[in-house]
């Protein structure tokens, strides 16, 4: 019994498992954004108190940055593995090929967790916001990034303007996520992927 009672006022219960936790954090956050996430729902879903997550995690706010970085290392690095193909045309081809896999796959909700999470927050969501917006800064620059290597390699034309074309290719590609959000198809989706590599100038067979 003094067991029962010491383990209810530390508010960390027997076989807590962090990393279930996180992951059903990240979930919830994901679905909802974090305005539309109360301390009431991430408890139900994590299956801990409060209290338990105060001590493991910090506040709302810190939880939340856990949650996207871990987003960020698993379900969110389908862009990073484009980015590591070795060509540019074949970068932009998994740039969409990859967007619209991670985005009709099942088990998490059909759009970006850093677009849902970074649009429509009010004041009291401004820091999630920023946060989100960085994120999205840092994914924009690795792109350009590559972007620039190719066009040093002679693969990608030297007279465009790196930082325009990125900005460009991000736009659609955001465009798809919100397109998935607003419901849809798999085949829909690739539909428009290939219209938009058809104005970008991959219209052919792959390199």
């Amino acid at each position: 019994m003094e067991t029962k009672t010491a383990s209810k006022r530390t508010g960390r219960p027997a076989g807590f498992d962090k990393e279930a936790a996180l992951e059903a954090a990240m979930l919830l956050f994901w679905e909802r954004g974090f305005e539309g996430t109360s301390m009431a729902d991430l408890t139900q879903a994590m299956g801990i108190n409060a209290s338990s997550i105060y001590a493991a995690f910090g506040d709302k706010q810190n939880l939340f940055e856990l949650v996207v970085k871990r987003y960020l290392e698993t379900r969110g690095q389908y862009a990073t593995e484009a980015l590591q193909e070795p060509t540019w045309e074949r970068v932009v081809r998994a740039l969409f090929d990859n967007t619209v896999d991670f985005l009709t796959s099942p088990g998490h909700p059909a759009a970006c967790m850093t677009l849902v999470d970074g649009m429509g927050c009010g004041v009291q969501g401004m820091q999630a916001r920023d946060f989100v917006t960085k994120v999205r800064v840092q994914n924009e620059a690795e792109i350009r990034r590559r972007l620039i290597a190719a066009q040093e390699a002679g693969e990608f034309p030297g007279d465009q303007n790196p930082e325009d074309y990125t900005r460009y290719l991000s736009m659609l590609l955001a465009g798809l996520s919100i397109q998935s959000a607003n419901g849809s198809t798999e085949a829909e989706l690739k539909q428009t992927a290939q219209l938009a590599l058809r104005h970008l100038g991959y219209c052919g067979a792959r390199d």
